[in-house]
């Protein structure tokens, strides 16, 4: 009797300490598709840190040479390669698209956010003349919602601004109380803003009040080594790059771990210290896979 009771206590003990993933949605699952190495002329990507997609273009911040590289998609793939070199942009980390084709990017040694237009020509560096707190924004990260309001990461600040299409300041968002170490943010179908802490593993929201961030999990050390870049795709879905371990972890939109996918290597479907993602409207999924200098494509398996 006592045996039936202790084996009866130790099962609920496991059912109680599983994973939360083990009961969430299903798993998403991804198949290896495609990579991208080089441009069109056959120069070769330099740790590239930052893309961003549509059902049009890749646009590949390729850092390591200074430059970004757009690539058209035609039946779904990424062709061509075509670059663009702009003495205003010296070191680019992270780009974004928004509605009408514009694309933002992060300059990480400028500390400057650019706008250029859909054909690559510099239009302007985002300006915030109208904040009144301090004179210097050091930029950490960069995205963009539905209606084209910019989100930018600001590391000096310890917070998050956010500017309308004309560049006009609309309002600022505290980074949460006792973070660690900001590292990305990103803006969900729904307009929440979602950061990301590097230090404690940590992923922050402002769902419930707009101007505060509240933590929607615990700590995910055991799945993230150091997260480095978030992004959302249409469902709510977070995925996360582990720039240290070689992974992405997705999170449900309620906090909860749903798997890890990737694994660290050099071989096709591995990554090395992944940076930016992004993620289009098909649920496709794009790397930007740093140390093997290379753009790799997922695609969601039905």
């Amino acid at each position: 009797m006592r045996g039936i009771v202790l084996s009866r206590l130790i099962g609920l003990l496991i059912v109680l300490f599983l994973p939360l993933y083990a009961f969430g949605a299903e798993p998403i699952q991804l198949k290896y598709a495609s990579s991208l190495y080089s441009d069109g002329s056959g120069t070769s990507l330099n740790r590239p840190e930052g893309i961003a997609c549509n059902e049009n273009i890749v646009v590949v911040a390729d850092t390591g040479n200074g430059r970004l590289v757009f690539y058209t998609r035609e039946g779904g793939e990424a062709r061509g390669g075509k670059e663009i070199k702009l003495p205003q942009i010296v070191y680019p980390t992270r780009v974004a698209i928004n509605s009408k084709g514009d694309i933002y990017v992060l300059d990480g040694r400028l500390r400057k956010v650019a706008r250029i237009s859909p054909d690559g020509a510099f239009q302007a560096f985002v300006e915030t003349s109208d904040l009144t707190t301090q004179s210097m924004i050091v930029p950490a990260g960069i995205s963009l919602d539905r209606e084209d309001n910019l989100y930018v990461l600001d590391l000096l600040g310890g917070e998050v601004l956010v500017i309308n299409p004309d560049g006009k300041f609309l309002r600022r968002i505290d980074f949460p109380k006792e973070y660690g170490f900001i590292t990305d943010l990103t803006v969900d179908p729904q307009g929440t803003v979602f950061v990301v802490d590097g230090a404690k593993s940590i992923v922050y929201s402002n769902a419930k009040d707009q101007a505060v961030f509240s933590p929607i999990t615990g700590t995910l050390k055991d799945d993230l080594k150091f997260p480095s870049n978030i992004i959302t795709d249409k469902r709510g879905r977070l995925f996360i790059s582990d720039q240290n371990s070689g992974g992405v972890v997705v999170v449900g939109e309620d906090g909860t771990l749903q798997n890890r996918i990737f694994s660290l290597g050099w071989k096709e479907g591995t990554v090395r210290y992944p940076a930016q993602l992004c993620i289009d409207n098909k649920g496709n999924v794009f790397v930007a896979d740093r140390d093997n200098s290379r753009i790799q494509e997922f695609t969601p398996l039905k």
